[in-house]
């Protein structure tokens, strides 16, 4: 009698939604550093998605046929992930795709936040999360089996510490990034560590491994005095 093995069900895949094409910035480069600037004032106004598109691909698109990105990172680790935190929801950036993939529901926006008002309710926060289990590569693992093939501690633990500063540049190029993109496209922005990262790993479901590094906050220019008190 012959038996037959049934396949496993594939895991059911979280909703995308793909953004539209990012709004095309055209403003001279010599004017886009003029104009960047940290703002601690937001409307509550939706960023288009147009507007979000680009942001997203300025910080961490892909520019290349080769997968390769509009930001730099460490051999090429790729191991910064974006997260966009709405009042829709929780997200996380598919630069393939050039889409939101669905975290979690409801307004999450107040977790992110720990005495800024005014920020709480701006429309878009983008949270820069370190994935620790892919900042490696055969380079990285042959030098750490030669440190400890020489059996020099003091070597492996200032590896440690260039492997830790080089995710945290990683992190620096796109927010930098993002900053430029939000004066091209005249967003306000601004870029933060007032948060509580077990609170933020919390919200956003992260693994042992991930590590929220900080969180840049965008949204549009207030119309009004009343705009800012809504």
């Amino acid at each position: 009698m012959v038996s037959l093995k049934r396949k496993k069900p594939a895991a059911p895949q979280p909703p995308m939604r793909r953004l539209a094409a990012p709004r095309v910035m055209t403003m001279p480069l010599t004017e886009v550093f003029e104009k960047r600037r940290t703002s601690r004032d937001f409307s509550d106004e939706t960023v288009s998605d147009e507007d979000l598109a680009a942001v997203l691909w300025g910080a961490d698109g892909i520019n290349r046929k080769d997968g390769r990105r509009t930001t730099p990172s460490a051999m090429n680790w790729q191991e910064i992930d974006l997260y966009v935190v709405k009042a829709n929801g929780v997200w996380l950036w598919d630069a393939k795709n050039s889409a939101l993939v669905f975290v979690k529901d409801h307004d999450r926006r107040k977790d992110l936040c720990l005495w800024q008002p005014l920020v709480k309710n701006a429309p878009v926060h983008i949270v820069y999360v370190a994935s620790n289990d892919r900042a490696t590569n055969f380079v990285t693992e042959m030098a750490k089996n030669v440190i400890r093939y020489v059996d020099k501690p003091e070597l492996s633990e200032k590896a440690d510490v260039a492997l830790e500063r080089a995710r945290i540049l990683d992190v620096g190029v796109k927010v930098q990034a993002v900053y430029m993109a939000c004066a091209a496209l005249t967003l306000n922005c601004l870029v933060r560590m007032t948060f509580d990262p077990d609170k933020v790993s919390e919200t956003l479901g992260l693994a042992k491994h991930q590590t929220p590094v900080c969180i840049q906050t965008i949204g549009y220019k207030p119309k009004s005095l009343l705009d800012l008190a809504l």
